[in-house]
């Protein structure tokens, strides 16, 4: 069979995206020092290029050659726990693989497995239609059809594990850290509405390809498929590699604090609290007001729990419980509702005009721009801007 020369605009989008990822790929290979995070990355980029190798193979007319009939490139249920892992190293940074996770590669271990079967069978024969009906003897049509159902199942079970696990980071983020610039909670965010986006786009196209009533070849559904998938690789190469190996939020905690993250130690009923018990906590939380107004602990912006707790003497956990009972709110919206006070004491004094609403935000131990804006509007129920324009409004009467 013959094929046009030259690559059609969706196979330079696909090469384009295998591109990326190659030099993605050599970018953290040759970094001196790796982490976990980035091998992961790199293990998923490169399972991503090979899926766009993969639908390559069909496109330019290699699989009508010899040695590319029936080339094993089973990685569709490699992809799933790859990511899962990913997003388990950025939330727990003491997170290491060892063999309790090799059971999540066993699908993989199997179809990839089979695949290099049937390839060796064919192997047998250089005549195309013999390779064919090797392959149709071992049920290869329909093996791989019941592994595209399994692997679109896993990608739900997994994206779900992973939505999970950064809902988790975000509550221990905001029990833990008072920092208000959070870039590895957002760029997990963004990760799990894109992997979303790409299981509903993957669903779609298997059911539209198999069961479609519409008068539509079968290949434009891959296309739009492999076009997202390319349009992936190359964002989270990019975003990806530029996630810093260890977050300020995370370096910078204790064991106990990183080991208080996992779901089992973050759970269960409460006990019942003594009267000996209440007036510890009322003591607790009186002594965290009290160093709160008077050390001005807020105006730091990495301030986290720990320091916190150092300061009073006591544990991060010990404290942590006082906040959540006591104030009935996190440490994050706690702190943020001290720093949203002084922000609004500066902009009453006169010394405010000459400076800049972000400066005094700074000032006041906040660290972004747009969560600034966002925390405050929250706490206070109107927008900065609009804050001064009232202030100035009262002023003048």
């Amino acid at each position: 069979m013959s094929h046009n020369a030259g690559f059609s605009l969706f196979e330079v989008i696909i090469l384009i995206g295998i591109a990326q990822g190659i030099i993605i790929s050599a970018m953290i290979t040759l970094r001196k020092r790796q982490q976990l995070n980035k091998l992961l990355l790199l293990a998923v980029l490169i399972t991503f290029n090979l899926l766009g190798v993969k639908i390559l193979i069909h496109t330019t007319g290699l699989w009508h050659s010899v040695y590319f009939r029936y080339f094993p490139l089973a990685f569709e249920l490699l992809i799933q726990p790859l990511v899962w892992l990913y997003i388990h190293s950025l939330v727990y940074v003491p997170f290491k693989l060892n063999r309790k996770h090799w059971p999540h590669f066993v699908p993989f271990a199997i179809s990839m497995g089979y695949a290099l079967a049937v390839y060796m069978a064919t192997l047998s024969t250089m005549d195309l239609n013999e390779k064919d009906a090797i392959a149709n003897g071992l049920s290869f049509n329909l093996v791989k059809q019941i592994e595209e159902i399994l692997a679109i199942f896993s990608a739900i079970i997994y994206w779900w594990m992973g939505a999970r696990l950064v809902h988790q980071y975000r509550q221990w983020l905001f029990d833990y850290t008072s920092t208000t610039d959070y870039p590895t909670y957002n760029w997990l965010r963004r990760l799990s509405l894109l992997c979303f986006i790409l299981i509903g786009i993957w669903g779609l196209t298997f059911l539209l390809e198999n069961f479609s009533i519409f008068q539509i070849r079968p290949f434009v559904y891959l296309q739009v498929f492999f076009i997202y998938l390319s349009s992936l690789v190359y964002y989270l190469g990019f975003r990806g590699y530029m996630i810093a190996d260890n977050t300020v939020i995370l370096a910078k905690l204790s064991q106990q604090q990183l080991l208080s993250f996992l779901p089992a130690q973050r759970s269960g009923p409460v006990s019942p609290v003594s009267n000996d018990q209440s007036s510890k906590k009322n003591l607790l939380k009186e002594q965290i007001e009290k160093v709160l107004i008077e050390q001005k602990l807020y105006l730091d912006p990495e301030l986290t729990i720990q320091k916190l707790a150092d300061v009073l003497g006591s544990s991060s956990s010990v404290v942590s419980k006082v906040i959540n009972q006591s104030f009935g709110k996190s440490f994050r919206t706690l702190v943020n509702e001290y720093r949203v006070e002084a922000v609004k004491r500066m902009l009453d004094t006169p010394q405010s005009q000459n400076l800049s609403l972000l400066g005094i935000a700074f000032e006041c131990g906040f660290n972004s721009e747009a969560s600034f804006y966002r925390i405050f509007k929250s706490i206070a129920g109107i927008s900065p801007k609009t804050y001064v324009q009232q202030n100035k409004h009262f002023k003048q009467e």
